[in-house]
């Protein structure tokens, strides 16, 4: 009966979206949706408890099914263990924070698009069927489509709506089509769908030049999704047009489909392609996250400097995941520590965009050459949206400190140049950070650049945080300092699912 839940966390994200859109659109929506988003906080909770105290995890498996007369099997299976449970309980997390927030108008068609995409998502992080797993990927992109078409808003810089949007769509279709050619390829060598967890046996089956090709394949799929370095086109213009809470989700939530795929796919399933590449992968990872550092200096608005600042962090995070694969010695390591950053991080920027929404009447993104002195007016919010970035920049004691460290130790022990490469890249962008606020908040209402009239600031900035967004908030810092100083609530757990996992296949190897 455990493994039930599973479903349960996977369907009721899709229940919510067929209630929403049943019903009128009206000022109830938004409640109602801000209700549910709480409601599956606690399942998806619940859910993550159960997998990472039950030794192996939860698994709920369907009947094997033969399609016709091809004989080709098809075993819908779901899991949840200590490698993606976390991954479920941001996903719960996640929207509350973001919903409590963003406070623009939600119409029925915008609500009934992020549960959408929460559905989608859900079936991503806890699918084991490679057909399965794939499905949702596409879902969750069709979801984000509706969401931006219609309900997104012009590029600050001049673009158009539609135009940022394609960009996006080209993007990920580059990267998901190859990864569907890849799954076609196993299954048929197979001759049937192996599932996340037979993937390993599945490839070791094909040729060394088949392997390879596949390997690139997904590989690209989740290279996009992340995004790394070089494969980022679409990051900047697709924030910018994108809906407040739209965007917050692509952050915190939808990056992480492309860490799901470094982790729990490309690593087990290609350690001699991994380890081959990593050099060359690390690399790129690195340059990325001070790449991202370096562009947030030039960054007016706090929205485009929190937009490179996820990159940077990403690229990070990839750095762990490549260079674990690189060094069997750390893998453990450094894949735990890759996985505690993916949650950290994706509470981190959840709170910072939907903050970045909350600075303005109109949910648009502050910009330190029109506006300062805000403090004045909101010193709750932006005493949250420093501790924030503090989080962000991983101060010792806050949630983001111990995966990074991890990842640092197991990039170093590879390529310390590489280390030293980030960690320019990671203080440019929290100095950056840093620099904007103090630029829109501190010093006088009407210091800024252009002179923007203090009745006029007053007139365009919101009021401060309310009693229960404050609730919140502090909510989402004790979880912090929980998780920062007490790390082992969580990596004890994913440390074991990864150590059982590596030991079962360096058993099954010999």
């Amino acid at each position: 009966m455990s493994g039930m839940i599973l479903l349960v966390a996977l369907l009721v994200p899709l229940v919510f979206a067929v209630t929403l859109a049943a019903r009128p659109d009206d000022a109830r929506i938004g409640r109602l949706s801000r209700a549910f988003a709480w409601l599956y906080a606690v399942l998806a909770t619940v859910a993550a408890i159960a997998a990472l105290r039950t030794p192996g995890g939860l698994a709920l498996a369907a009947p094997v099914t033969s399609l016709g007369v091809s004989g080709f099997e098809i075993a819908p299976r779901l899991f949840l263990d200590g490698r993606n449970a976390l991954f479920l309980l941001l996903l719960g997390l996640c929207p509350p924070i973001v919903l409590t927030f963003v406070k623009d108008a939600q119409p029925r068609s915008a609500a009934v698009a992020a549960w959408a995409l929460i559905f989608g998502l859900a079936g991503v992080f806890i699918a084991d069927s490679l057909l399965l797993f794939y499905f949702f990927w596409e879902a969750a992109l069709i979801a984000v489509y509706f969401w931006i078409a219609l309900h997104g808003r012009r590029n600050r810089f001049g673009g158009e709506v539609y135009s940022a949007l394609l960009r996006f769509v080209l993007f990920t279709l580059a990267g998901s089509l190859p990864m569907l050619a890849s799954i076609a390829a196993v299954c048929a060598a197979n001759f049937r769908d192996p599932g996340l967890q037979g993937l390993p046996a599945a490839v070791s089956q094909l040729s060394d030049a088949a392997r390879g090709w596949v390997f690139f394949g997904f590989l690209l799929g989740f290279a996009v999704k992340l995004p790394l370095f070089g494969f980022h086109g679409w990051l900047r213009d697709t924030y910018n047009v994108a809906p407040p809470a739209c965007r917050a989700l692509l952050s915190a939530a939808m990056s992480k489909m492309g860490a799901f795929g470094l982790i729990l796919i490309l690593a087990p399933t290609f350690p001699l392609e991994m380890a081959h590449y990593a050099p060359a992968l690390m690399t790129l990872a690195a340059i990325g996250v001070l790449y991202g550092g370096v562009l947030m200096l030039a960054q007016d608005r706090l929205l485009d400097a929190l937009a490179y600042s996820s990159l940077s962090h990403l690229s990070l995070l990839a750095l762990g995941v490549f260079a674990a694969a690189g060094n069997a010695n750390v893998a453990t390591t450094g894949f735990s520590g890759a996985t505690l950053l993916v949650f950290s991080h994706a509470l981190a920027m959840a709170l910072l965009f939907a903050l970045d929404a909350r600075v303005m009447r109109d949910t648009s993104s502050p910009d330190r050459g029109l506006l300062s002195g805000l403090r004045k007016v909101q010193p709750r919010l932006y005493a949250f949206l420093l501790l924030a970035v503090f989080t962000s920049a991983s101060l010792p004691g806050l949630a983001n400190f111990p995966g990074e460290v991890l990842v640092y130790f197991t990039a170093f022990k590879t390529s310390y140049w590489l280390v030293l490469i980030a960690g320019i890249g990671a203080l440019v962008g929290a100095a950056a950070l840093v620099r904007l606020l103090h630029q829109v908040f501190l010093g006088e209402p009407g210091e800024s650049e252009y002179g923007v009239p203090a009745a006029e600031t007053a007139e365009v900035v919101a009021v401060d945080l309310s009693g229960f967004e404050t609730v919140v908030a502090l909510a989402v810092t004790a979880l912090w300092l929980l998780t920062g100083l007490y790390p082992m609530l969580l990596l004890g757990p994913v440390e074991r699912a990864f150590s059982l996992i590596r030991a079962m296949a360096m058993g099954s190897a010999a």
